[in-house]
């Protein structure tokens, strides 16, 4: 990944030897976070008897049409197949090969999301660093699937940004972005609504046409289609969740909307964000932000992302009809996690506009 990234930018046949270095130097970062990761071997509940099954399930050369023999067969199973295809390839026996690749696609994301700063090598390599710091935790590579849809987003805000404050290369822009949204809708069931929260800030703050606002947002409406209609053909369940009473979510959701309730849940939320350090620095920086009312409004965008993905973690809880508290302690810190990844935008932000780089 690391390689095609900077291979792709050659304009000389030779190479350059900052971009030996740099990948030299991303590539020790990933062998260190690997042996941290082959050395705990730990599998979350979700891990063991949602995705490892769905994992062996094509590591055995199993078809898709043999997901339905899974105990989940409604959830989304490209996490999944990324694991087992890396574990095959290792020509290994230990399923962890498969989750190294999951350490890849949070790094590069993590170098991705860099490239908006206007830094040499050096201060880069720090950045990267930096970020590292406050987003890594074992606890995200324990076979779960946040840390695709959190490395997906964060690859997506990246061209996010050059769209809506850049202007610049809006084909190309838009076509990563929709490539993003696609690897999210079929990475996790709620990614679905992650990809039309944003295609709907795409549609509020592009400035196009309302004829091509309308074209763009029936790209991923179809993409979802496809993922249904994929689910039907080969007989998996298309329900999203099996935790939801769909036919009456908002009878449901108006019978919990209540002080308590909403008391409950912000706790959590609350919770969730001290415990990961980059959630807690990205709000910081968003209130700093606020006080200038110009960046402010250029870069109103994440704000709003900011309240839609709070907003849909209040609708998940509050229409659920579980009992509330279990599924918002159960569920609230893996969510707020994946949903937290455009957040890491704020202290680029800041660091860009307080510093010009």
């Amino acid at each position: 990944i690391f390689a095609i990234y900077f291979l792709k930018s050659f304009k000389k046949l030779y190479f350059p030897k900052n971009i030996i270095i740099n990948l030299l130097f991303y590539s020790i970062i990933l062998f260190i976070l690997s042996v941290d990761l082959a050395s705990k071997l730990n599998l979350y509940w979700d891990a063991q008897k949602i995705w490892l099954p769905k994992a062996s399930v094509f590591f055995n050369d199993g078809l898709i049409l043999d997901l339905k023999n899974t105990a989940y067969s409604h959830y989304s199973f490209l996490g999944s197949l990324i694991w087992s295809f890396f574990w095959k390839i290792s020509s290994f026996e230990n399923e962890y090969f498969g989750r190294i690749f999951f350490l890849a696609i949070y790094c590069y994301s993590l170098f991705s999301i860099t490239s908006l700063l206007n830094l040499n090598e050096n201060l880069r390599a720090i950045s990267l660093f930096l970020l590292i710091l406050i987003t890594y935790d074992y606890w995200h590579f324990r076979g779960t699937q946040e840390i695709l849809i959190f490395s997906f987003l964060l690859i997506l805000i990246k061209y996010l940004y050059n769209l809506l404050i850049k202007n610049q290369n809006n084909k190309l822009n838009l076509f990563y972005i929709l490539l993003c949204l696609n690897l999210i809708i079929w990475t996790k069931n709620e990614g679905i609504i992650l990809s039309l929260i944003i295609s709907l800030i795409i549609i509020i703050f592009l400035k196009e046409s309302v004829k091509f606002k309308l074209i763009l947002l029936s790209i991923p409406l179809l993409m979802i289609l496809i993922r249904f209609v994929a689910f039907k053909i080969n007989g998996l369940d298309v329900n999203l969740s099996k935790d939801f009473d769909f036919s009456n979510i908002f009878i449901i959701l108006i019978n919990n909307f209540s002080f308590t309730n909403i008391l409950l849940i912000s706790k959590y939320i609350v919770f969730s964000s001290f415990k990961f350090p980059h959630i807690i620095l990205s709000l910081l920086f968003a209130v700093l932000i606020s006080f200038n009312k110009s960046l402010f409004k250029k870069f109103i965008f994440i704000y709003v992302y900011l309240f839609l993905s709070v907003s849909l973690l209040f609708f998940i809880y509050l229409s659920s009809p579980q009992g509330i508290e279990f599924m918002v302690s159960t569920g609230s810190l893996r969510l707020m996690f994946e949903f937290s990844a455009p957040y890491l935008l704020f202290i680029l932000v800041f660091f860009k506009e307080r510093f010009k780089i």
